[in-house]
């Protein structure tokens, strides 16, 4: 990432407040064009074997998790030494999407996003069970997209 690009993320252009989709979420507060580095995704990176360890901060939601799979074997928690980055919800028609770069998640606007828009991405999950009716429940999406798949799992959809 070049020097302007990382002053212009660390100018303050995002505010985490209540979302309608889901309790927190990530909104824009200048306009953000499409194609913009929004922010990184930042967070203590840990291996996937003791991220699976780690309980969520929330008992009442255990599968509510801020890991951020980096693809070789390891997360970024953005739970342990996280920023507003964490608090971006799964939508099936995302505004924005992560980009990897040397172990780094960087956050992108994928078109123009307004003021007071919230910040979205396609969470994808994955896992190596089944996707059974209970799991696609278990994560269930309430984004509202007309296409939405009814799950923040990959693939399908589930509505």
């Amino acid at each position: 990432m070049g020097k302007l690009a990382s002053q212009t993320m660390n100018q303050r252009r995002i505010s985490v407040r209540k979302s309608p989709v889901h309790g927190r979420g990530v909104f824009a507060i200048q306009n953000l064009e499409g194609g913009e580095l929004v922010c990184e995704y930042k967070g203590k990176r840990v291996p996937w074997s003791e991220a699976m360890r780690r309980s969520s901060p929330d008992p009442a939601q255990p599968d509510h998790t801020f890991f951020f799979d980096v693809g070789d074997g390891f997360v970024i928690d953005g739970g342990n030494g996280g920023n507003s980055a964490r608090w971006i919800n799964h939508s099936c028609e995302p505004n924005c999407e992560p980009e990897l770069e040397a172990g780094h998640i960087f956050i992108r606007a994928l078109k123009s996003i307004g003021v007071g828009e919230e910040l979205s991405i396609d969470y994808a999950l994955v896992g190596g069970r089944r996707q059974s009716k209970r799991l696609r429940e278990r994560y269930a999406c309430f984004c509202g997209a007309p296409d939405c798949r009814g799950t923040m799992l990959a693939g399908r959809r589930s509505r």
